[in-house]
């Protein structure tokens, strides 16, 4: 083939030097009609074609370079044509990098080494190999005070928004301002399409005016913490904690203790009328009351138990050995654990089979970029995963959220605690009802204890603080 290029191309180059001299010996040569012309005559006597003939074989030289043209080009088939497959190969996408920032309380700070921290960063780690893709970030923030994770998500919302977090742990009542004030974004989760697999109080807790703004993660309830070397081993009702003589700690002048309220729920009072307002039952407000009349004279509930106002003192005292009984949270005895330390259910009323106020740690979605928001979703779905929420909830000591053979617990000394808490808990009501009825009934208590009031006159108190 590379021949046959090289003949035509001097063909073509021999022809196109004959067509130039002719040009250049005979320009002045007129063209005649019949080829009586001399020129003509001259160029035939020579050898040389006649302007006719010249443009004839000109025609026929180019039409014959149009077809060598064509030819004469070599191609190559695409699976042999040099650095095809470079050519047609199509680069891969680089993948998405989702980054999702976690705001976790204290008892998750993973610098601090505790039991919760290093087991979010054990799953964090594990959740992250599973999804290349997703970057999380956390950041504690405080559970209460000017800087609460509530106080900050409310002040960046409306000065730095850029600094807001894709997920967060908030309790219930927390979640409840959140929305209130218009920082949470809805949650669009199958989770519980299979409610069976919840326990009643985690789905209760999840919705706010039946939308799904939270995914329960840990559960919480109140508990009797007592030193068995000092109060002994068994403890059975009220009757037999109460005569034992025990000073029993709690703090009946903070708006936020609980206690006195777990008292009227666990004798079967109610917290709403028919129209859903705050409401306390008189009858079982004044039993409530003799309650801590009678735990006063029995020496379990001193005046000077009065002077608590918050959960800190408490424990101190306890700590200290000024009480061998007090009232805590599940999740603080759990943190203050040890062998000198033990735990049971507060006792509930003959025919009260609920166990009350239990609260709810949610995981919330503040982010609310549609690309990043499912990924923060899929996140805190895989946190009350079975496996994963037994686990987190044992190294964090709360209440696990969904029901299982909860494998992760058996060997704690608390299973049996937890069990009971789990199976027959109600969840604390809502912000409106708390901050109604809680101050009403403690004051009330106040008095009893210091003996200022009777439980008649206390409980007709706190009734007229309802108008």
């Amino acid at each position: 083939m590379n021949n046959m290029l090289h003949l035509d191309n001097k063909k073509i180059f021999l022809s196109f030097i004959i067509l130039i001299l002719t040009s250049l010996l005979f320009s002045g040569c007129a063209d005649s009609e019949n080829g009586s012309n001399p020129c003509n005559g001259f160029l035939s006597s020579i050898g040389l074609k006649t302007n006719q003939q010249q443009e004839a074989e000109s025609e026929e030289i180019i039409q014959d370079l149009k077809k060598t043209s064509v030819t004469t080009i070599e191609t190559f088939p695409a699976e042999q044509t040099p650095n095809a497959e470079k050519l047609t190969e199509t680069p891969e996408p680089t993948p998405t990098i989702y980054k999702i920032e976690l705001w976790v309380p204290p008892v998750f700070d993973m610098d601090q080494n505790t039991n919760a921290g290093k087991a979010l960063e054990t799953i964090i780690d594990q959740y992250t190999k599973e999804n290349p893709n997703i970057n999380i970030n956390v950041r504690v923030k405080a559970v209460s005070g000017d800087s609460s994770m509530i106080n900050t998500l409310t002040s960046a919302n409306h000065i730095a928004k850029d600094v807001l977090p894709s997920v967060a742990f908030v309790s219930r009542s927390d979640m409840e301002i959140a929305v209130q004030r218009n920082l949470l974004q809805p949650i669009d989760t199958s989770l519980f399409n299979d409610t069976s697999s919840w326990y009643d109080f985690a789905k209760q807790s999840a919705s706010v005016d039946s939308v799904v703004y939270g995914i329960p993660v840990f559960g919480d309830g109140l508990v009797l913490t007592y030193k068995p070397s000092k109060i002994g081993p068994d403890l059975e009702d009220w009757h037999d904690i109460l005569s034992r003589g025990m000073p029993i700690g709690f703090a009946p002048s903070s708006s936020t203790s609980m206690f006195g309220l777990f008292i009227y729920l666990s004798i079967g009072g109610k917290l709403t009328n028919d129209q859903g307002q705050p409401y306390l039952d008189q009858q079982k407000l004044v039993e409530t009351l003799n309650f801590f009349l009678s735990g006063g004279q029995n020496g379990a509930f001193p005046p000077s138990i009065a002077q608590l106002v918050d959960q800190g003192q408490v424990w101190q005292r306890f700590n200290d050995g000024t009480m061998s009984m007090i009232i805590s949270q599940f999740s603080s005895f759990r943190h203050y654990q040890s062998a000198e330390i033990a735990v049971r259910t507060l006792p509930l009323a003959e025919g009260i089979t609920e166990y009350p106020l239990i609260d709810t740690l949610n995981l919330v979605i503040v982010e609310d970029d549609p690309v990043v928001q499912p990924e923060a979703v899929r996140f805190a779905e895989y946190l009350s995963d079975l496996d994963i929420n037994d686990m987190l909830s044992v190294s964090a000591g709360y209440l696990p959220v969904r029901k299982g053979d909860h494998s992760a617990w058996k060997s704690d000394a608390q299973f049996g605690t937890i069990q009971t808490m789990c199976e027959s808990s109600t969840l604390a009501p809502n912000n409106q009802i708390i901050n109604k009825l809680v101050p009403l009934i403690n004051n009330a208590v106040v008095q009893v204890i210091k003996n200022q009031m009777n439980p008649e006159n206390a409980a007709n108190e706190a009734l007229s603080g309802l108008n």
